[in-house]
């Protein structure tokens, strides 16, 4: 939380494309034996409820063999993230990959 990714991905996009700052970092690892495609949004879950986040940088789908590891970012409230249990992830095939927040 918090990364200060403007700069970087203002470098990367080129062209003048600005983004907007990004305060939330997330690792995708795919620790499974098959390869998965994952959808560019997740749902955050917490007490009052579910929210889906689907500001995802760079957007996807991710495609991710087994073993593979990658970044997204997104800009996400404070609050929200506070209030927020667990994150979950879907792939194509209608999984979901959950995990709770620390």
């Amino acid at each position: 939380m918090n990364s200060a990714m403007e700069e970087v991905m203002n470098f990367k996009t080129g062209c003048c494309l600005r983004l907007f700052d990004q305060n939330l970092e997330i690792h995708l690892k795919n620790s499974g034996p098959e390869e998965v495609k994952l959808f560019s949004y997740f749902d955050l879950e917490g007490k009052e409820g579910c929210r889906r986040v689907g500001t995802l940088f760079p957007p996807g789908p991710y495609l991710m063999k087994p073993g593979d590891l990658k970044a997204v970012y997104c800009w996400i409230d404070e609050e929200v993230w506070k209030a927020s249990m667990s994150l979950s992830f879907y792939d194509t095939a209608g999984n979901r990959y959950s995990r709770l927040i620390d």
